[in-house]
């Protein structure tokens, strides 16, 4: 059998942008709209780079926001590092301001190989001001398919609960991806996720591309369609509709330049749109390999 060995930091490249960000969670809603992908528990734990255990990103995001709403700014440190061949562990902290609130969210995931063919995940996060979950909870397991190992469909469960002691989401994901020996990783997927009170269901569609390069450059795209719940805590809506169960749209995009052989530099821009307010924003950081 050929066995597909997927790069750690390839998958984690991908990742980034393949599944809402664990730590970039609002209090009520079926996604959370984020400033920067952070590392997502999505990526295959496989084998390191030769001399590599982990990374590090240091950034700052800035987002504008229409509808009335205040502008976003947002600080973090986040990375990965192996614990052991086969064991990944992400992590990330950020201090993000948004709708006129200061509030702080961390979050940690383990990425493990089960065997040749499985592997899983597991999270949690917390955060402190009431547009963050008080907590969110993430499993998801991974099975690998053909002799190559190149396709891998996912399974995922979320479980949260906003600050405001009101507001819970329970959500489902179902994934597939396909790593191509040609330097590309392409995946979609569908999150079904339920709102309360009220039972809101809500389905939302997923795509996203990575091309590049260890050691010289990613590029990653992604977008997502569909139903939310709810509005962020201290969103302003004007009055607009009944501001349950809309529909919402967002794109990001992002490039990993290696500036040295351990260390480059990160970019990204975003976009949101729901019918209540649109954001538009940009992250800058820097990140070392070690």
């Amino acid at each position: 059998m050929n066995t597909f060995f997927l790069r750690s930091s390839m998958a984690l490249s991908a990742a980034a942008l393949l599944a809402p960000a664990m730590a970039q969670t609002t209090g009520a809603g079926t996604t959370a709209p984020i400033t920067e992908p952070a590392a997502a528990p999505a990526a295959p734990a496989a084998d390191f780079e030769p001399g590599q255990r982990g990374r590090v990103d240091i950034g700052a995001g800035f987002s504008s926001l229409t509808g009335g709403n205040s502008n976003w700014n947002d600080e973090y440190v986040r990375g990965y590092v192996g614990l052991k061949p086969g064991t990944v562990l992400n992590w990330d902290l950020a201090s993000q301001r948004h709708f006129d609130q200061r509030g702080t969210v961390g979050a940690l995931s383990l990425t493990h190989t089960l065997s040749p063919w499985w592997y899983m995940s597991v999270g949690a996060s917390s955060g402190s001001a009431d547009f963050q979950n008080k907590y969110r909870g993430d499993i998801a397991i991974y099975r690998k398919w053909t002799e190559s190992q190149q396709w891998v469909t996912g399974l995922s469960l979320m479980k949260s609960a906003s600050r405001d002691g009101i507001h819970r989401d329970t959500g489902i994901t179902a994934s597939v991806a396909y790593y191509s020996t040609n330097d590309w990783v392409g995946e979609g997927g569908v999150v079904y996720n339920k709102s309360n009170p009220g039972s809101v269901e809500g389905y939302r569609g997923f795509a996203a591309l990575t091309m590049g390069r260890e050691k010289q450059h990613y590029f990653t795209a992604r977008i997502d369609h569909g139903k939310e719940g709810y509005l962020p805590t201290g969103a302003i809506a004007n009055g607009v509709g009944n501001q349950v169960g809309f529909q919402s749209t967002e794109l990001s995009l992002q490039w990993r330049q290696w500036l040295g052989k351990d260390w480059g530099y990160l970019v990204g821009g975003q976009f949101y749109r729901n019918p209540y307010y649109n954001r538009k924003g940009l992250s800058a950081a820097v990140f070392f390999d070690f």
